[in-house]
């Protein structure tokens, strides 16, 4: 028996020793895979990149005209909120050439490249900065829109995008036959010119928050594609122009990574604090649709500010209707903290306030938006009333009252008879309780009372067979009282 379940213990190591092999040498094999399909290595044209980059980096002749009319699209593009145009604006500026020498410079040694890049780059920014305040200057679109506000808190997100563009870029730029749409992709997203317009538009404007933000998005977005170019350069060891030694080129790579680092961090704060405000109105919005439901008053506006001038967030709600109670606006208040809204001031205006208080705060949008609502009430009133005068009068036509004319035939009938003194004229619905129903004009008719019976009597048949003829109706029946 022992030996019977030796053998069946021998026969199952096999087993998953055999199994174990098989699993190794598939991760292997996956691993090796995966090693060849990332491998950028294969196909690099280094001689054609290094001067691919080197034929851009300088900023003369033809260079400077397409730069200052791509500056001067982006400039309208941002002016008048066209994101085709800043995209159009986007495509054909120039601006990569000399922000991926210095890169590439950089991770070669080359210090000659690095003057060209870094002088081409200056002549860049400064010619764009320029174009742009001249244009803010003299257009008449003076209002900011929200793609000009879009470039002026830079944060971690711009970061990644300059980061990764680069690397897009640089891996492009390093195969045989340069892939174009990635050139192209890469010059949208990292979005080095609307960022420079932005600063014109600061400075024409004398608008510092404007400039020095949007000058900081700009220098994120060269930063990081130059690191971009530096680090591929290093991974793909292109051969360096001139020797130096281990402890210089270790100070080089020094000096890279703080300034890196100068610029990351004020973008993380700006990104931790786009957080939190995203947050904080996300947070503000649940609360005002969750707690302002009234049956006597409606929310006509809100506004939400994450920062302001006192420091504290404020939250702004506009009521028209009856007013709320002051016991109501404490409840609110204290309902705030459980919406994670306990540094929030709440400010409530209602018809209770200074009417001209509440207008000079709403904006003209709103108001617009207020008189649009009571117009098309008021429209749809009018719609309602004319639909109903309109059926009152089909069904009067088709009682045919509107083929009497009273105020004339009345006139004739005193005319003709002085003895009438009283005179109504309607519709009769006559049964014999026998499904037998018929409509017909009856004339009632109040005559002089000195009048004897006979009289009466005669001046009443007369009277029916003159309106028949009159009024076209054989069914028309005059009656006395």
């Amino acid at each position: 028996m022992e030996n019977k379940e030796n053998n069946t213990a021998s026969e199952t190591a096999p087993d998953n020793n055999e199994l174990k092999f098989s699993f190794l040498r598939s991760f292997v094999l996956l691993i090796n895979y995966l090693k060849d399909a990332i491998n950028i290595r294969d196909g690099i044209d280094v001689e054609g990149s290094v001067e691919a980059i080197r034929n851009d980096i300088d900023f003369k002749g033809a260079n400077i005209w397409i730069l200052g009319a791509s500056i001067a699209i982006a400039s309208v593009g941002l002016n008048v909120n066209s994101t085709a145009v800043i995209i159009g604006a986007m495509l054909i500026s120039p601006l990569m050439g000399p922000i991926m020498g210095v890169g590439l410079a950089i991770g070669i040694n080359n210090l000659f490249m690095l003057k060209r890049s870094l002088k081409s780059l200056g002549t860049a920014v400064l010619i764009s900065v320029v174009v742009s305040t001249i244009y803010f200057l003299l257009t008449p679109f003076g209002e900011v829109q929200s793609e000009l506000i879009a470039r002026t808190r830079p944060n971690l997100l711009d970061v990644l995008i300059a980061f990764f563009g680069g690397i897009a870029l640089v891996v492009a730029k390093t195969k045989k036959g340069t892939i174009a749409s990635t050139i192209y992709g890469v010059a949208i997203a990292t979005a080095l010119m609307p960022p420079l317009c932005t600063a014109g538009y600061g400075l024409a404007n004398a608008n510092w928050s404007f400039f020095f933000g949007a000058f900081y998005l700009f220098l994120i977005n060269s930063m990081f594609i130059i690191l971009a170019t530096w680090l591929i350069v290093k991974y793909l060891k292109f051969p360096l122009t001139s020797y130096i030694d281990k402890a210089k080129q270790k100070k080089v790579t020094r000096f890279i990574w703080i300034f890196t680092l100068i610029i990351f961090l004020p973008s993380s704060y700006t990104f931790w604090q786009s957080i939190q405000e995203s947050f904080f109105k996300s947070n503000a919005e649940n609360f005002i649709a969750e707690n302002f439901e009234f049956a006597e008053s409606e929310v006509i506006n809100k506004k939400v500010h994450y920062t302001t001038e006192e420091g504290n967030p404020l939250i702004e709600v506009y009521l028209i209707g009856k007013p709320i109670s002051g016991q109501t606006k404490e409840m609110l208040t204290k309902k705030m903290l459980s919406y994670n809204l306990k540094n929030a001031e709440l400010k409530i205006y209602q018809s209770e306030d200074n009417s001209n208080e509440l207008a000079s705060r709403l904006t003209s949008e709103v108001k617009s938006g207020i008189i649009e609502e009571l117009y098309k009430k008021n429209q749809e009133t009018i719609e309602d009333k004319d639909a109903k005068i309109k059926l009152l009068e089909n069904e009067i036509n088709k009682m045919g009252f509107s083929n009497i004319p009273f105020t004339s035939l009345s006139k004739e009938v005193k005319i003709q008879y002085e003895d009438v003194i009283g005179m109504e004229v309607g519709k009769t619905v006559y049964t014999n309780f026998n499904k037998k129903q018929d409509t017909s004009t009856t004339v009632l008719v109040r005559w002089n009372t000195n009048l004897d019976a006979g009289t009466r009597q005669a001046k009443k048949n007369s009277l029916q067979k003159w309106l028949r003829v009159r009024l076209d109706d054989e069914k028309l029946k005059v009656v006395s009282y």
